[in-house]
């Protein structure tokens, strides 16, 4: 294995950016000394073997893909197990302590399983040329970050794009529902979605299909017209969205247990 590697970054004041200080590959033996703290943060990057981490009141396993933060002031300890190596950035900065805090990177969520997607990008990093040592440490550590935000911040994000397309979905249908042209395929051409997807979307959100939701929609319309005098069906069901009387007929039967006299004459 390549021996130990460190690249001290530059100095520079601009706190409010992320300012790395050094890039180190660590291949020699760490048996446990007792926890430590620092001033600084640092990523670190398992390449091989296993090893744990120690922090207060707790350890943990480490192994070959993981990627582990640990905290300036927080006190802790590496400690080497069969064949075990890792890389680390070391850093500071306003900016640092905002992506920690949009990734919910902490104390106590600060190791990642299965990241070695970024190992390319290290490996290549700490042996590039030592004349650019700040922009590769920097550049290694935004796409770590970057990753990150693909790995934790996508599903969430996902599961947030879907709630506003079935929230989309519903303002359409309430706001169209007595359109006699009303179809799925006249919201998916509106709203870009293949129709097959945004139906699925719909039913796992709300419970309910589309059609099923509109016609409850429309019923819901027809008995408030009841109940505000309107008295011929055709008139109620054209306003419902309905264009066949005796279909809006059945429907509401189904929905309410009446016909539509039948429950004109309940009122």
């Amino acid at each position: 294995m390549t021996n130990n590697i460190c690249r001290f970054i530059p100095h520079h004041n601009d706190y409010d950016s992320i300012h790395t200080i050094n890039f180190v590959l660590e291949t020699e033996y760490r048996p446990y000394t007792g926890l430590s703290s620092q001033s600084v943060y640092k990523v670190h990057y398992v390449l091989s073997g296993n090893g744990t981490l120690h922090t207060v009141g707790k350890t943990q396993s480490l192994k070959a893909g993981d990627l582990f933060f640990t905290f300036p002031g927080y006190s802790y300890s590496i400690e080497s197990g069969e064949d075990f190596t890792y890389m680390y950035i070391s850093f500071l900065g306003n900016r640092a302590n905002m992506l920690m805090e949009q990734m919910k990177i902490s104390p106590s969520n600060n190791l990642l399983a299965d990241c070695s997607e970024v190992y390319e990008y290290w490996k290549n990093g700490i042996h590039m040329s030592s004349d650019f040592s700040d922009l590769i440490s920097e550049s290694v550590l935004l796409y770590t970050f970057a990753y990150l935000g693909k790995k934790l911040c996508a599903p969430a994000l996902k599961e947030k794009n879907s709630s506003d397309t079935v929230l989309m979905i519903k303002k359409y249908v309430d706001e169209r529902f007595a359109d006699k042209e009303f179809s799925l395929k006249s919201i998916s051409r509106e709203l870009c979605y293949n129709p097959k997807y945004i139906s699925a979307l719909f039913k796992k959100s709300m419970g309910v299909g589309i059609s099923e939701y509109l016609n409850t929609i429309r019923i819901q319309q027809a008995c408030t017209l009841m109940e505000q005098g309107f008295t011929a069906i055709c008139d109620i069901a054209s306003c419902c969205g309905y264009s066949d009387p005796q279909y809006f007929s059945k429907i509401f039967k189904q929905r309410t247990g009446y016909t539509p006299s039948e429950y004109k004459s309940k009122l």
